[in-house]
């Protein structure tokens, strides 16, 4: 016989492992939508700031110096977009090692549709050794590979790299370096003692400074917009052509990111070649 009453049965229960394998799959899901939902709202930014652009096209060749710590993946990207939209074309790849000494790396001759030059550092976080690297890199450009005029593109400490370049060595002697048309800096602080060198800085060199202001906080949690603006405050009555942009936006104007914004690409493309609104769409390459 049964006992009386109620009969009461055991609810079988998951493995507390099968539940954290659960919460993790499904934590892991959600964190793949949203890089997802980033990635194409990037693209679709990048598509609108690119895709309707038409740029005037020269053999001046663009370096690209980026800051501390710094590889392919900081401006390589940029490059690649502005190529993938035919805007330039990413070309050489110079390769400078610790002791200073640099290979270049082409994939093709610079051509005459804006070459794209990428400057990669072996020792990336020492600037004024750097700066002093570049020194030889661009001399060698001059006299082994015969370009005339570059443009210059530096981000946060690579921009100081350039600074201290156009202010130094290249600054008595002209003549022993590529001229510098334009220059772009993006998201740098500079010291007393490069604010005492502004007097040295080419007169004619065109400038862009570029800042980031995170959701209006006044920086990019790297740089703030009031010390990256001190370089207006340096150049004032020493360059003929200054301008300057600040991007007030989310995560892609964190300073880590700036380079990798299709708003700081369209700026960019703007300054160095005259950039046109088509209303035909330039879809990626």
């Amino acid at each position: 016989m049964f006992p009386m009453g109620e009969q009461k049965h055991a609810v079988p229960q998951r493995p507390a492992k099968q539940d954290r394998f659960i919460r993790w799959l499904i934590g892991i899901l959600c964190a793949v939508l949203v890089l997802a939902g980033i990635v194409m709202g990037w693209e679709a930014s990048e598509q609108k700031q690119l895709g309707h652009v038409q740029v005037s096209y020269s053999k001046t060749p663009t370096l690209f110096v980026s800051g501390d710590y710094s590889n392919w993946l900081t401006f390589g990207p940029m490059n690649a977009r502005l190529e993938r939209y035919d805007i330039g074309q990413a070309v050489w790849t110079i390769h400078v090692a610790k002791s200073g000494k640099a290979t270049i790396d082409k994939r093709g001759p610079l051509g005459k549709r804006n070459p794209l030059i990428l400057v990669l550092f072996a020792d990336n976080h020492h600037a004024s050794r750097e700066a002093r690297q570049l020194t030889g890199v661009m001399k060698m450009l001059k006299q082994r590979e015969h370009i005339s005029t570059v443009n210059m593109v530096g981000h946060s400490s690579g921009a100081n790299i350039v600074y201290q370049y156009l202010t130094g060595k290249a600054a008595d002697k002209r003549e022993d370096y590529p001229d510098t048309a334009k220059f772009v800096n993006i998201a740098t602080t500079f010291s007393k003692a490069e604010q005492k060198a502004a007097d040295r800085f080419p007169r004619h060199i065109q400038v862009l400074n570029i800042a980031g202001d995170l959701f209006g906080t006044g920086g990019d949690l790297g740089v703030s917009v009031k010390g990256d603006h001190k370089l207006g405050e340096m150049l004032a009555g020493r360059v003929d052509g200054y301008q300057s942009e600040t991007l007030v936006g989310g995560i892609s104007v964190i300073h880590y990111l700036l380079h990798q914004n299709p708003h700081v690409d369209r700026a960019v493309t703007d300054f160095l070649w005259q950039a046109r609104f088509t209303p035909q769409t330039n879809y990626p390459r």
